[in-house]
């Protein structure tokens, strides 16, 4: 299942690659009717995705579309997304995460100041759809990663500049202005999604997460849905799961105490939708689980 180390403003905390070479690449396989997803997060690095295999639904803010395989997928800095597979049993991708710096050469430089700064930062376009050479590019970006031959990091970033250029030379990074409208509208999902992470383990109403952003219940919903892409009762189930996950990785709680722990009013309720979600009770996933991690 894939796992990211996400804080509780849905920023991505894992560091990709190194401070030489801040370039990550990573390999990712989603199953349907799983919790084998990518779930909603940002990271203050930009982002290309080339779809390797089957075919998968994005969200970036609040635009839903499916990727096919062989497309690709340029996020912005700070772009909201999350990733599921459509349709097709499994998916597998790729994504490479750069720095934005690397793209510039260095802060102050001509490069970073006219062709990279102003492309990610006020009225960023937050994604950019990639097909033919440039997708390609991207799969390409991510076999050198995996086989690192002699001088790969420069034949990777020769590749990223020639990814860079075609987007700025087709105009595709500049087809549209983000209203700022749009960017407070995020602002508002990271604050509703930062109180949901912040107490998902009590007891919340959608009373408590619309009066923290100010607005009414029923604004408050249909907000939420709008961005998120599910209601928030429905966002907070699937949180608790994926948490309950991480503890029951270990074998240190009993089922009971990682149920009361993620906030499940009742045991038998958690153990029903925790089947429901991954297809295992929470006794067979951590079975299995330490089985696979102890050989």
């Amino acid at each position: 299942m894939p796992h990211l180390n996400i804080s509780k403003d849905l920023q991505e905390l894992t560091l990709h690659g190194t401070k030489e070479f801040p370039v990550a690449l990573y390999e990712t396989v989603m199953r349907l009717g799983s919790m084998d997803f990518l779930p909603l997060h940002w990271h203050k690095e930009i982002q290309f995705v080339y779809i390797k295999s089957g075919r998968v639904q994005y969200r970036v803010g609040t635009d839903v579309f499916i990727l096919e395989e062989g497309e690709g997928l340029f996020i912005n800095v700070s772009g909201l997304h999350e990733a599921k597979p459509y349709q097709i049993e499994q998916a597998l991708i790729y994504c490479v995460n750069v720095d934005a710096k690397l793209m510039g050469g260095h802060e102050g430089s001509i490069f970073h100041s006219k062709y990279v700064q102003p492309y990610i930062t006020t009225n960023r376009l937050p994604y950019v759809k990639l097909t033919g050479e440039l997708s390609e590019k991207v799969a390409d970006i991510a076999d050198m990663m995996r086989e690192q031959v002699a001088f790969f990091e420069f034949k990777i970033w020769r590749e990223l500049l020639f990814i860079w250029e075609s987007m700025l030379t087709q105009s595709m990074l500049t087809k549209e202005i983000v209203d700022s409208s749009i960017i407070v509208q995020h602002e508002r999902a990271k604050a509703m999604l930062d109180f949901i992470h912040a107490h998902y383990h009590e007891k919340i109403a959608l009373e408590d997460l619309a009066s923290h952003v100010y607005l009414s219940r029923a604004e408050c919903s249909r907000f939420f849905k709008k961005i998120v892409g599910m209601t928030p009762f429905s966002y907070l189930l699937q949180y608790r799961l994926r948490k309950s996950i991480e503890l029951l990785q270990n074998d240190e709680q009993s089922v009971t105490a990682v149920a009361i722990n993620t906030g499940f009013s009742t045991v038998s309720y958690y153990i029903e939708k925790f089947k429901q979600y991954t297809g295992y009770s929470p006794h067979v996933y951590r079975r299995k689980f330490l089985s696979v991690k102890n050989n």
